[in-house]
């Protein structure tokens, strides 16, 4: 019936590393060779190199869209820029324009002041008086005031 020899045998053809080797070697190549492969092969290789194609164009026109939007990005920053600056000059004029109208209309007021009699002394000019007459005896203080409530009344 059975032998132990030819079961022997057989197993170690499968436990052999060349046998198997061998058996993987030609399986591979009857499936290369089995044409519904070759035909399921040459289209699937076709579409992925137009794939691969069209990822590649794909990838260039992206770049080229992103140094073109780089460079207006720039400009626009650049104009901005330069916009901001010529408004930063444009309200330093202003601020000094404003300022000499504002020294000539205080100008012409003292003007006016003067002419009608109504010129202000300068408190500067008052606290040095101040200090000196406040060394001066108590006597003098009173005689001060007095005239300066009269001048009061006269504005």
């Amino acid at each position: 019936m059975f032998s132990f020899e030819k079961l022997k045998k057989e197993l170690n053809k499968l436990i052999q590393p060349d046998f198997f080797q061998k058996e993987l070697n030609r399986l591979k190549q009857e499936l290369s060779n089995f044409e519904p492969y070759k035909r399921i092969q040459k289209p699937t290789q076709k579409h992925i190199n137009e794939l691969e194609k069209q990822y590649k164009n794909l990838s260039k026109k992206i770049a080229e869209k992103q140094s073109e939007l780089d460079k207006e990005f720039n400009s626009a920053v650049n104009t901005l820029k330069q916009k901001r600056d010529e408004a930063e000059d444009h309200i330093k004029d202003l601020q000094k324009l404003a300022l000499n109208q504002k020294k000539s209309v205080e100008k012409m007021i003292r003007k006016q002041m003067k002419s009608l009699g109504l010129t202000q002394t300068k408190k500067k000019s008052k606290k040095k008086t101040k200090k000196v007459n406040k060394k001066k005896s108590s006597s003098k203080k009173t005689s001060k005031k007095s005239t300066k409530t009269s001048k009061k009344k006269t504005k």
